[in-house]
């Protein structure tokens, strides 16, 4: 560990690194860029929203991991990563716009245009908000954030395994890739304290809630309604909807059996340290 924050200690390596975890989040897309060169790289609310929130999901969970666990929360380090994630991003933004509505260039921007940069800008905005809670606060609120976001982790690594000769069984366990997450988050936040138990109870609330959440999202964003009241109702009944069908027993009995686990193998190394 010791080596790897001093790797990462030169101001320009924590650039490299942004550039290096936005990449990485929106590596399936690249590879499918490179093999068709139909679609931008990045996605964009219209053809792809689900895809757009993935990437900065996943930016935003490497990012602030990256930030607290090698930058041990340094202010200057996650500005710099986040340089590095910016610079990417605008890159992608311009490769979209410069293949799909060049016109912009000359001042010219259309209804449909002007919504997917709204749409960008805000989830934009959200995700650099989460980057740095996740990267700054203490573990107890992390842990509700990583419950919000690493769904999109499995929507990932099942877009990633697709390029892959996987057997249809593990390509379907994947999903469960950011309840193994989250389960480990509350491992190492563990259990000895009301507060914390309270909040691994929380965090199975919003694991279970999100995938619904995120979906009626996406939905909207694809097949806009119109009005703000008919765009709230709408996303009330596809939340309903969708609650009702989410798969939240094998998420929750996964996170819980590793985060129990993980507290009690931590438990036992911290006594065993304390002895010795």
């Amino acid at each position: 560990m010791r080596n790897s924050r001093q790797f990462w200690s030169p101001w320009w390596a924590q650039i490299i690194a942004g550039l290096f975890i936005a990449l990485l989040a929106v590596g399936p897309w690249l590879w499918l860029w490179l093999g068709q060169r139909e679609q931008p790289i990045l996605p964009t609310s219209k053809n792809d929203a689900a895809g757009l929130m993935i990437i900065f999901a996943l930016i935003t969970l490497l990012g602030g991991w990256f930030t607290r666990v090698i930058g041990r929360r340094s202010t200057s380090f996650a500005i710099l990563t986040d340089i590095g994630v910016l610079l990417a991003l605008v890159g992608l933004v311009f490769q979209w716009i410069w293949g799909d509505a060049p016109e912009i260039f000359q001042g010219k921007i259309s209804g449909e245009l002007e919504v997917q940069l709204w749409v960008l800008g805000i989830i934009f905005i959200i995700s650099q908000v989460l980057y740095f809670l996740i990267a700054k606060l203490q573990l107890s609120i992390v842990a509700l954030l990583v419950a919000a976001l690493v769904f999109n982790v499995g929507q990932w690594m099942q877009m990633v395994a697709t390029y892959t000769p996987l057997e249809p069984e593990i390509y379907s366990s994947l999903i469960y890739v950011g309840a193994l997450i989250l389960g480990l988050v509350l491992g190492f936040l563990g259990f000895l304290q009301i507060w914390h138990l309270v909040v691994w109870v929380i965090a199975l609330a919003i694991q279970w809630v999100m995938p619904a959440v995120i979906s009626a999202v996406v939905t909207l964003l694809e097949n806009p309604v119109g009005s703000v009241g008919g765009s709230l109702a709408k996303f009330g009944e596809l939340s309903q909807d969708a609650i009702g069908r989410t798969d939240w027993l094998i998420p929750s009995l996964v996170t819980l059996a590793v985060a129990m686990l993980a507290s009690v193998i931590l438990l036992i190394i911290r006594k065993a340290k304390r002895r010795s």
